[in-house]
């Protein structure tokens, strides 16, 4: 008697999970676990014909820029995280598909011909939520864009949440991410990524855990994650983060907190305070401070102070005027044109940079 499809797919479901259960035995295979997630699903795939849905999008942004790195001053013209990119989906069978992004940074100011890489993944999305492998943002690089007011500007959060070593906004590379679906207020989202070294891997020395926990209810936000990057020559980094956003009307306030560790500097914490107000349906002002302190010594601590006002001309365009400025301790060089911007000062140390700038963001 022939075996029906869902038979021979069951089937190969046994043995993929038995051969897996094998190979997880043995410590080199850590990583069976999500592999077998992948194969799982992946195994239960019906035969479909219909034809995918694919979509090109892309944003382009551009500003012009004052920027003095406190000992000088100049004029820039400034291509910020400019991206296409391509998203597509598949129904598989009601209730899942099949879904895929393909996403490159472009340069408009200074013509770079290099497409670096941004999301860009595979994956499976149903009732109990999505799985995606690919280059993607760590659950904990997504709290800071929580509550970031001025994502891709000068003055920018990671100015001061990320230095040197301390670094916990970050795609991870060849990684496995899982969102889960929003149940009793609550998501979550766990991610692995299996090396952070380029090319082949063959040990779990270099790997990332990250993982966070969203709750949301009546204009209330709260989140915490924990991110661990393991690194095979030193000390593992660690970085816990957590945020709480309020949303009452035409006002949104965050508050955000980060505590690293692992680091030659020994342990740091950062705190922000971010907030925006609609003055009407165009207009809005925004403002936020963040502030990173060493635990050994304060000529490592760093102040940046950003406020700004946006004008949404309509859907898909909006301009903004900015105005960034960065109080740096004896040993200190925080930024206010790192993270998303695409011109980066280079700051010595105790120096205090500023930035002003205008943009135009224009989203299609």
């Amino acid at each position: 008697m022939r075996r029906s499809n869902r038979q021979n797919n069951m089937l190969l479901i046994s043995h993929c999970r038995n051969r897996i259960n094998h190979l997880a035995s043995n410590h080199y295979y850590r990583s069976a676990g999500a592999i077998a997630a992948l194969v799982s699903v992946l195994a239960v795939f019906p035969a479909v014909a219909e034809q995918p849905k694919i979509d090109f999008y892309g944003k382009l942004h551009v500003s012009g820029d004052y920027l003095d790195d406190g000992d000088n001053g100049g004029l820039n013209v400034s291509s910020n995280s400019s991206r296409i990119g391509v998203k597509m989906a598949y129904e598989l069978e009601p209730g899942m598909r099949l879904i895929g992004q393909i996403e490159r940074t472009i340069d408009m100011a200074e013509g770079q011909s290099t497409f670096s890489p941004r999301n860009t993944f595979v994956g499976v999305q149903g009732e109990w939520g999505t799985l995606r492998a690919g280059f993607y943002d760590s659950p904990v690089k997504r709290i800071l864009n929580a509550v970031e007011q001025f994502r891709e500007q000068v003055g920018e959060g990671r100015n001061i949440v990320r230095s040197g070593e301390m670094h916990f906004d970050r795609r991870l590379r060849s990684g496995i991410h899982y969102t889960s679906p929003t149940r009793n207020n609550l998501t979550w989202m766990a991610h692995y990524g299996t090396s952070e070294q380029t090319g082949a891997n063959t040990n779990t020395n270099n790997d990332v855990y990250s993982t966070s926990l969203t709750y949301a209810l009546n204009g209330w936000t709260g989140i915490i994650g924990y991110e661990q990057q393991n690194r095979e020559l030193n000390t593992a980094l660690k970085g816990t983060r957590a945020a709480l956003i309020r949303t009452n009307g035409a006002l949104t306030t965050a508050l955000f907190y980060q505590y690293a560790s692992g680091m030659v500097t020994g342990t740091q914490q950062a705190y922000g305070v971010t907030g925006s107000y609609a003055l009407d349906s165009q207009y809005s002002v925004k403002a936020q401070v963040f502030h990173r302190a060493a635990d050994a010594t304060n000529m490592l601590d760093s102040t940046m102070f950003t406020v700004g006002i946006n004008r949404k001309v309509n859907a898909a365009v909006s301009l903004y005027a900015t105005a960034s400025h960065t109080q740096n301790a004896q040993l200190a060089t925080a930024n206010v044109s790192a993270g998303g911007h695409g011109k980066t000062l280079v700051i010595e140390p105790g120096n205090d940079p500023f930035a002003l700038s205008v943009g135009l963001n224009w989203s299609f």
